[in-house]
């Protein structure tokens, strides 16, 4: 369940920005409408807003790189405000260079039709909406004229209602509780189902009073029957615990709440259900395989339905659909046939099955094995893209512009490397020569990977992937390492010294010819050159 948004918590965020963010340098911004998110790369982190109700999370994570696609905008953030009384925080920032007159970021949690505009700071046009759409009052389209939502019309918005009118509101609804709640929630301002109990009980005017100044305000977590929620004030009964901030009370929340990790945010828009898509398919084709495989029946009855049919031919009478015939064994047979088909054809059609039930049976291991190898590197793909070290671009190639996991019409663009998978099941890239070696070194590997390299021999660098800090294991080591030396001019020699390394401990040195590197904390095997070894490995793609 997403987190609830009211005004008094979309006013504390406010502050809390304005106080973290002040001239914050924004260099893109990019509106999802397909996934509701927002994402704006500052160059000391990345905003990410998640605006649909049943996500409705805003998280602060570290500087990455805009996405493609993302809209520059050299600005500062200068301003960050809540409207009064509203679920609607503004956020105003002012352009680096230029005459322009700078933009205020529109963000709305308003009812269920939560949306996000980018609106010109005079002339209240909107230039970009996160949902384009016509409403009664107004219309969030691009080009229009920007309205903020229809005020509330509520009492007290600016915090100056008397103890009397208070009281006055309660007593008009009687004594019957939900009436009195509902007094409160239609004529207060800042009131909400969060807090509108608190403010039910005897003392509740003066907390309402206290709960509006924002000194009095902390960053708690608030433990509801619905969850983890972020709050500015203690809500009594619910146990509290304070936090750094409302940002990070935010990512807790969310983190106890939604299976993806934040980190997941930073994705292309639509990548990682892509990805886990075609596993999905990888997977369901290897059980469906299987499936088949177990329910393959045995031929030899089939060829030997066949032979009798041969056999007894001058029994076997034209347009009907089963015979009774005797066996070579002796005993009686109920033959099915087809009326159309004289008897040697029929023969020829239980001849076909079994035929085709021994094809089966024989390369059907052979493509379970290959599916399911080529499933768990796609697994593999999908952990790394939700723990942040799989290469984003390389996946989104792999699964093509339709998800299909290839491209249709068109020429995918080579990748710098060729994969294989090792017997354990993990990934090996091996470099394409000079350049491709610094392509995979240095731009489709992660740091804690297993770098290899034939020794004082030109060859391809080879990425083993390895997420651990543990060793890897001995045999996906020496696979890797054989496959260094095979792509090496020492490939004909006996036995091959390997080093290898994490990719973290390589370096380029300045102005080194391309492939030329220095590797650190090296260790060293010895392997012998297998030629058959890369027709073991099934290749990736």
């Amino acid at each position: 369940m997403a987190m609830r948004w009211d005004p008094l918590v979309t006013a504390a965020l406010a502050r809390e920005l304005e106080d973290r963010l002040e001239r914050a340098r924004l260099r893109a911004f990019l509106l999802d409408e397909k996934s509701r998110r927002a994402l704006f790369w500052f160059r000391e982190g990345t905003l990410v807003l998640e605006m649909h109700p049943s996500a409705g999370w805003i998280s602060w994570l570290e500087a990455s790189e805009p996405l493609p696609g993302a809209r520059p905008l050299a600005s500062r953030l200068v301003s960050a405000r809540a409207l009064p009384d509203e679920s609607a925080l503004v956020l105003g920032f002012q352009r680096v260079r230029g005459r322009d007159e700078g933009v205020e970021v529109m963000i709305e949690w308003v009812g269920n039709r939560w949306n996000l505009a980018v609106v010109g700071y005079r002339s209240r046009v909107i230039r970009h909406v996160l949902v384009s759409r016509e409403e009664r009052a107004r219309s969030l389209t691009v080009g229009a004229p920007y309205e903020p939502p229809p005020g509330t019309g509520r009492e007290g918005v600016d915090g100056e209602l008397t103890r009397d009118r208070w009281e006055a509101i309660l007593e008009e609804a009687g004594s019957d509780p939900d009436a009195r709640r509902r007094a409160l929630l239609e004529g207060v301002a800042w009131t909400s189902s969060l807090n509108v109990d608190g403010f039910l009980e005897a003392d509740g005017y003066d907390a309402w009073r206290w709960a509006l100044i924002p000194e009095n305000w902390s960053p708690l977590l608030l433990e509801t029957p619905r969850g983890l929620q972020p709050y500015p004030i203690s809500l009594s009964p619910h146990p509290e615990r304070r936090v750094d901030g409302l940002l990070e009370a935010v990512g807790e929340a969310r983190a106890a709440q939604e299976e993806d990790p934040s980190r997941t945010l930073l994705l292309p828009p639509g990548l990682l259900d892509r990805a886990r898509k075609q596993l999905g398919s990888l997977e369901g084709r290897a059980r469906g395989m299987a499936r088949e495989l177990d329910k393959a029946r045995d031929p030899a009855p089939l060829r030997a339905m066949g032979d009798l049919i041969l056999a007894r031919y001058h029994q076997v009478p034209r347009g009907t659909d089963r015979v009774t015939l005797v066996d070579f064994e002796g005993e009686e047979v109920e033959v099915e046939l087809d009326p159309t088909l004289p008897p040697h054809e029929n023969a020829e059609r239980f001849y076909k099955e079994a035929s085709r039930i021994e094809r089966a049976r024989a390369e059907l291991p052979r493509r379970i094995e290959k599916a399911r190898k080529k499933a768990a590197l796609w697994r593999a793909r999908v952990k790394g893209l939700e723990e942040g070290t799989e290469d984003q671009a390389e996946v989104a190639r792999l699964l093509g512009p339709d998800g299909s996991g290839g491209t249709r019409g068109q020429q995918a663009p080579a990748l710098p490397y060729r994969s294989f998978q090792s017997s354990l099941g993990r990934e090996i890239r091996v470099g394409r020569g000079a350049k491709g070696n610094d392509e995979l070194t240095f731009h489709h590997s992660s740091p804690e990977d297993i770098w290899l390299h034939a020794r004082q021999a030109p060859g391809a660098h080879v990425i083993l992937r390895w997420q651990s800090r543990e060793a890897p294991p001995r045999q996906d080591l020496l696979e890797a390492a054989t496959l260094a030396a095979l792509h090496s001019e020492a490939r004909h020699s006996g036995s091959v010294p390997v080093d290898w390394t994490r990719r973290k401990h390589v370096r380029k040195p300045r102005k080194a010819p391309p492939g030329a590197v220095t590797p650190g904390q090296v260790q060293t095997v010895f392997v012998e050159p297998d030629s058959t070894l890369p027709q073991r490995l099934t290749g990736s793609e």
